[in-house]
């Protein structure tokens, strides 16, 4: 049996150094058991500076022509989505965008919630001569969506036009032919809604050849894009599962990279010094649709819940995951509403708002994170290990006041989240996320 009370001098060095800061709460109060099987409790720490989270960074969706959000209401409104994005993929390529369609979409986002923004992608590829994909097409769209009430928040002009030589058979399509077309629409939009804002390019992926393809987007258009877009599907869904978890990490590195090229006067040589968004308007860990791993599984869920928490830490303006509703293996339901991980992934990171504080543990298999609003703090760790792992629940200056647990057996049984019992040592179940919740306790 192993006793551990309280941390001392060195103790509070060492997590200083794990959160490379200040620190909240340290620490166990009272002695921890080491469980059979568990090792002993992880520390946790949460640090005190605080950055804000932009809304639309956290639970914002696709959703297709297909998706019934009417079949799967109780479903889409536990999540809360904060922005929906249509049409993706390239049902945006292959169609028009109609009045019919967008009065569609606008009934979509009133029955998610009066929290939804809206953000419409343009057609630009032309799949036959007739398509509706010229810039009078896309103004025709601007007054479509005036005529119906519809506020959009973001015009995205096409959809991975990184793709269009190759997948599309015409090499015609560089980044300078999409930046010409993206002016054009832009143009043509504003002529209908003055205020309307714009992003692209939204490339397939910041690997093979994406970001080369955003690089020149932004060299010849950096002084028309309000918010940079792009996509990420890391896996083919063949990878082992700790490498696909693992590839959570790159979305912090992409916004980096993303954030010094607008600010870099040689590469954005027409931009700099603007105000440009940054937002990922498709993302999931596999871009198979026709296979459940790594899309309708544990691991997905948790590989979302840590991209999501990354993007909106790391000051995304626009985060939507693909997709809301089934899309082959993608989706928080299937097409007949019956739940998968992901569903329950979204609903505890739902309550991500506020600012993101730094936080952590001493155990690496635990991801951990932090926001603080209105004097609560939210505290949410995915255990990655494939055994439960413990962790000390203290955190100085609050109260744990709840906390709850999922893992894939719970979406199997479409059961409701484990609660689990509020002790200074917390057990968490192999490969879960739980969502730990803490109320501010008066000084003195």
């Amino acid at each position: 049996m192993n006793r551990l009370s309280g941390v001392g001098a060195a103790g509070r060095l060492l997590l200083a150094a794990l959160t490379g800061g200040a620190v909240m709460g340290i620490g166990l109060t009272g002695a921890a058991l080491a469980l059979p099987g568990v090792a002993a409790p992880a520390l946790l720490t949460v640090g005190t500076a605080g950055t804000p989270i932009v809304l639309t960074a956290v639970n914002g969706f696709n959703v297709p022509y297909d998706m019934s959000v009417a079949e799967a209401l109780e479903e889409v409104r536990s999540v809360a989505p904060t922005s929906l994005r249509y049409p993706p993929g390239n049902v945006g390529d292959e169609n028009d965008l109609t009045l019919a369609g967008l009065r569609s979409f606008q009934s979509t986002l009133k029955l998610s919630g009066p929290q939804a923004k809206a953000t419409v992608e343009t057609r630009v590829f032309a799949t036959r001569p007739d398509a509706h994909n010229r810039p009078e097409d896309a103004a025709q769209a601007a007054r479509d969506a005036r005529s119906l009430g519809l506020n959009v928040a973001y015009w995205e002009v096409g959809n991975e036009p990184d793709l269009y030589s190759k997948n599309r058979g015409d090499p015609s399509w560089t980044a300078e032919r999409y930046c010409q077309v993206f002016r054009a629409q832009r143009a043509a939009i504003l002529q209908v809604d003055p205020a309307a804002k714009f992003a692209g390019p939204a490339v397939s992926n910041v690997e093979g050849g994406g970001a080369d393809f955003l690089a020149a987007f932004v060299r010849g258009c950096g002084d028309v894009v309000d918010l940079l877009t792009w996509h990420e599907y890391p896996t083919s869904g063949d990878q082992i599962d700790e490498d696909a978890l693992a590839s959570a990490r790159r979305v912090t590195e992409h916004l980096a990279r993303f954030r010094a090229l607008l600010r870099d006067p040689e590469r954005n040589p027409l931009g700099t010094g603007r105000a440009v968004g940054v937002g990922v308007t498709e993302y999931s860990l596999s871009y198979r649709s026709d296979r459940p791993r790594h899309l309708s599984d544990m691991v997905a869920a948790l590989w979302a819940a840590e991209t999501t928490l990354r993007l909106a830490e790391g000051g995304a303006d626009l985060a939507q995951y693909f997709a809301l509703i089934g899309s082959g293996g993608h989706g928080l339901v299937d097409l007949a509403g019956v739940p998968r991980p992901a569903l329950y992934a979204f609903q505890q990171l739902r309550f991500f708002r506020g600012e993101a504080l730094t936080a952590g543990s001493s155990n690496p298999a635990l991801w951990v994170h932090a926001a603080r609003t209105d004097g609560l703090l939210t505290v949410l760790i995915s255990n990655t290990a494939t055994s439960p792992q413990a962790l000390a629940s203290a955190v100085g200056g609050y109260r744990l006041i709840g906390a709850k647990t999922f893992t894939s057996q719970t979406a199997e049984d479409e059961a409701e989240p484990l609660r689990l019992k509020l002790d200074d040592a917390l057990t968490l179940p192999a490969r879960s996320m739980t969502r730990l919740m803490y109320k501010a306790v008066p000084a003195g």
